[in-house]
Formats: C-alpha cells, structure tokens, sequence
C-alpha cells in the first residue's frame, strides 16, 4: 500500500537539542497529509519518543550517531520509519499500568508504550547492525 520509495527523508546527528525540529516537520508532515491538527500532535509525539529512545538507550547519549527518518506518505495513512545503529532496543513483553506508574510517579518506561497507543501499528527489527522503528498511522483505522 506505501510506496516503496519514501516521500521524505532526513537524516540527523544524534543529539537531543534537534528533537524539536524533527517532531515539527513531522507534524507539518501528518497536517499536509489530512491528519487533524490534533492527531498530527500525537503523531509528531510517538515521533519524539522512538528519537529520544534511540538517543538514550541505543546511542547511549552519543552525539556522534545518525538517525535516519523515512516519511511514507499515501491517502490512507502515514508510515514513518526510523533506522539507526547501536544497541538493539530490548522491549518489555510485560503490560504496563499506566495508573500505577502515575500514583508511584514513576518516570521513564512509558515511551513505548505511549507510542503503541498514539500509532496503529508500531514494531521493531534488527538485521545486520541496522535497528528500524516502523510506526504506521491509519486516518481510519483498519480493521
């Protein structure tokens, strides 16, 4: 259904202070592509988390490191994919409780999981020493 070829890409140095820009092209992205406003805030959100996850657990605050992201646009939904380098991510199988987290103020462990409940589909692969973060999200979701 996407294209094989992406719409976009950008590719950025590992480094948090960037984030911004990236998470505002993004939105800028999902709105051109007949997102709400809103829904194109939340996409542009699960966007941030997966960098900032990269940036933090698979480069270990490295600034030395890319980030590469692939926009795949089509009218029925957008695809993003990130691929970077450095330690696989390792991703809890057990279910989190959000209230719990929050009555413990517990910080941190919530990327992912808020990422899965903004995007339809979220998955992760390594092959080689390339690591991908595909995020799909549907204008209707599909059943």
């Amino acid at each position: 259904m996407f294209p094989e070829k992406p719409e976009l890409t950008i590719s950025i140095p590992s480094k948090t202070e960037l984030l911004k820009m990236i998470v505002e092209m993004t939105k800028h992205i999902a709105i051109i592509n007949q997102f709400p406003q809103a829904e194109a805030q939340k996409i542009a959100l699960a966007l941030d988390e997966a960098i900032t996850n990269v940036i933090k657990h698979s480069y270990k605050g490295s600034m030395n490191e890319n980030v590469k992201v692939d926009f795949y646009c089509h009218k029925k939904g957008l695809k993003i994919k990130i691929s970077f380098t450095g330690v696989p991510p390792v991703l809890e199988k057990i279910a989190i409780d959000l209230n719990k987290m929050i009555k413990e103020k517990k910080k941190g462990g919530l990327g992912v999981e808020l990422m899965k409940r903004i995007m339809d589909s979220v998955e992760y692969k390594t092959t080689g020493n390339t690591n991908t973060c595909e995020m799909i999200k549907w204008k209707t979701p599909e059943s």
